[in-house]
């Protein structure tokens, strides 16, 4: 369907916002097994609206914390550096790429989306009992943000993609292969690439939508946990990713993740249940908002 090509979508990609120093300084130090309480704290005190951002959130709902947290180097403990380090791109995320409208989007409910996810790859999580939780709310997170990449890079595409998706009742995957467009999934590797992010996390991107594709084994259960939670999202969160089909869990993810119908249906209602405690992780505005009083205001 594009005329455009991929040394154009590469050179636009590489033109979109990448995490800047203080982030990428904050996920360098979260993710060092040697590093202190005290150097994570200086990094993100570095920027205002991150640092309070961080204290907002680690008394929300969501953590559910027996008493108020007041003091940031208590938040870094009590949420864990890997939790920091998701915060912290989940603000980078949401001030570069959710900070416009669209006509035929809207970036409220994708959002709503993106977190939705990442809970629901963390709950799964527990319910397998797979170890490395942290890690699946990220993937979880930005697992679709090839889509807001590509609304950047190919908007015209994208809007064709949302129209056919919204007008046939498909998911947006199946309006791409209608469309014999470049993919969300694409995209989304392409910019996990240049970001030089872990493979683990360009899988993600990559496979989320077509599982049973990614062979790689260090990324396969991971993978099969951002399929799985993306497609019970969907069913919640009808249309807010462009996907407006009834979709079905793959039988990839579900055979890979030993799930069974009772599990599932536990997995699901928790779920349902999760998602009303976290307005703080689901609503655009208030991450927006609290960008703007923290860097207007210095607030720590």
């Amino acid at each position: 369907m594009a005329d455009i090509s991929i040394k154009e979508i590469t050179r636009k990609i590489e033109e979109l916002p990448t995490p800047d120093f203080i982030v990428q300084r904050i996920v360098s130090i979260a993710s060092s097994p040697n590093a202190s309480t005290k150097e994570l704290n200086m990094a993100i005190l570095e920027s205002p609206s991150m640092a309070a951002k961080i204290l907002k959130m680690a008394n929300s709902a969501y953590y559910a914390m027996p008493r108020r947290i007041t003091k940031l180097s208590q938040a870094i403990n009590i949420l864990g550096f890997r939790s920091v380090r998701n915060l912290a791109l989940s603000v980078f995320t949401a001030k570069s790429f959710f900070s416009r409208e669209f006509e035929y989007f809207n970036t409220k409910k994708v959002w709503s989306h993106f977190m939705a996810t990442a809970i629901s790859c963390e709950l799964l999580s527990k319910f397998i009992n797979f170890p490395d939780r942290e890690e699946a709310f990220l993937c979880g997170m930005l697992h679709d943000l090839g889509k807001m990449a590509m609304s950047i890079v190919m908007p015209d595409v994208f809007e064709m993609i949302v129209t056919v998706a919204k007008h046939k009742k498909i998911s947006f995957s199946k309006a791409e292969e209608l469309l014999e467009t470049y993919s969300h999934q694409q995209i989304g590797r392409m910019l996990f690439e240049n970001w030089q992010m872990s493979e683990i996390m360009i899988a993600s991107a990559t496979f989320h939508d077509s599982p049973s594709l990614c062979k790689s084994e260090d990324s396969r259960t991971i993978v099969n946990l951002v399929s799985v939670a993306n497609t019970t999202v969907n069913i919640l969160l009808y249309g807010y990713s462009g996907c407006f089909d009834i979709p079905a869990v793959s039988d990839e993810a579900w055979n890979n993740l030993g799930l069974t119908p009772r599990k599932y249906l536990n997995y699901f209602e928790n779920l349902k249940i999760k998602i009303k405690e976290s307005e703080d992780f689901m609503n655009l505005s208030n991450v927006l908002d609290d960008l703007q009083e923290g860097e207007l205001d210095g607030t720590v």
